[in-house]
């Protein structure tokens, strides 16, 4: 008997065992890969991107931002359909999920980022059903949950995240609100939630459970100037700010140990007209808002030992008709305004010193009509 005649019985078993293995564990390997971002995904830098929801045209223009200059490219594919009358975008923290509330339909639709320029997929499932009349959407720090406002049921709906996925899975009853709410926050630590009650004239309170993502009233409610809108947190959890439209103000309160707000002092600061939306740039430094009857930006310096602003030398600085949002790049070195009666995009450059605006040469960006919500990410 030759080596080669000794030895096949025992390959043939061994070939047999390696392809029995191979068999079983194929499905296995296959999920795995299933639940695994794409490669381009993975294999990319951190990109960064705007999203803007345009209520008059029913859907959602994408952004890639150009770190260099400031200047908004579309990604390929965009826009994309959405339901009925979007009004807020939100987007996870990791920049893969995206989510858009659809007022004239009482629903969410929910978008995955399928490649690392930034093209979208409507996740499976979506749209998902919201209360009736949707107004903004959030995404917890940690990406566990969604929250939703209702404005014609005064509350605020809790979803839980399918990490996966991105799927949105209702989680339990929904918090109560005042009248009318409009804009739901998460404070960066995640511990605490607010909304603004645009016809009660306050802000609600709220703590996180870390469990369940399920909302419990904190304090009193916090007394605004008329019509507060929207809503937002310093980077450090230590101050929030609303928008009050019906008057020309901006409401500071410092926020409490137990989440309750409490009126900086000199709140509220002067605002333009019908201010609208608000935002604080990454440092925590500098407070910028969207003044949608003024058509402009105004500008403060935070103090964060006090909390009280003060206007930046040459606020405010001019957008285009009647600006509805205002977000920062998490480098705090771009803004961007949503214009909506103009149907476009204003890009600025912030200067470090002391948070001027100066518009950027090619600004303001086209986007489809209506634009109304932005949210701006890095997919990671």
């Amino acid at each position: 008997m030759s080596i080669n005649q000794r030895f096949l019985p025992g390959l043939v078993r061994w070939l047999a065992i390696v392809l029995l293995s191979a068999a079983l564990l194929l499905p296995l390997f296959s999920a795995q890969a299933a639940n695994k971002p794409s490669q381009s995904l993975q294999s990319s830098p951190n990109r960064e991107f705007v999203y803007s929801a345009n209520q008059a045209a029913d859907d959602l223009s994408v952004y890639r931002v150009d770190r260099d200059s400031g200047e908004l490219v579309p990604v390929p594919g965009s826009p994309y359909k959405t339901g009925a009358f979007p009004v807020s975008v939100a987007v996870s923290p990791n920049g893969r999920f995206v989510y858009v509330t659809n007022q004239g339909s009482d629903s969410v639709s929910a978008f995955r980022v399928a490649a690392a320029d930034g093209r979208l997929e409507e996740i499976a499932g979506s749209p998902f059903a919201a209360g009736h009349y949707p107004d903004a959407i959030i995404v917890s720090p940690d990406g566990r949950f969604a929250y939703v406002t209702n404005e014609d049921d005064n509350t605020v709906s809790a979803y839980r995240v399918d990490a996966r996925s991105g799927a949105l899975h209702a989680s339990g009853a929904a918090a109560p609100t005042g009248a009318h709410p409009i804009a739901v926050i998460v404070s960066p630590n995640g511990r605490f939630a607010y909304v603004s009650n645009f016809n009660d004239n306050t802000v609600s309170s709220y703590q996180v459970d870390q469990e369940s993502g399920a909302l419990t009233p904190v304090g009193q409610v916090a007394a605004t100037d008329e019509h507060p809108i929207y809503v937002t947190v310093t980077p450090d959890s230590r101050y929030a700010f609303a928008a009050n439209y019906g008057a020309t103000t901006l409401s500071a309160f410092r926020i409490g140990a137990d989440g309750a707000l409490e009126p900086v002092p000199g709140s509220p600061f002067a605002a333009g007209i019908q201010p609208y939306s608000v935002a604080v740039d990454g440092s925590g430094r500098f407070v910028y808002v969207a003044n949608w009857g003024s058509h402009d930006v105004s500008a403060f310096r935070l103090d964060g030992a006090s909390g009280r602003l003060s206007k930046i030398p040459g606020s405010p600085f001019s957008a285009e008709l009647y600006p509805y949002a205002v977000v920062v790049d998490h480098d705090s070195r771009y803004l961007y305004v949503a214009n909506n009666a103009s149907g476009n995009i204003s890009a600025y450059t912030i200067d470090p010193r002391d948070g001027r605006l100066t518009r950027l040469q090619n600004s303001p960006y086209d986007a489809d009509p209506g634009p109304y919500a932005l949210a701006i990410s890095e997919l990671r």
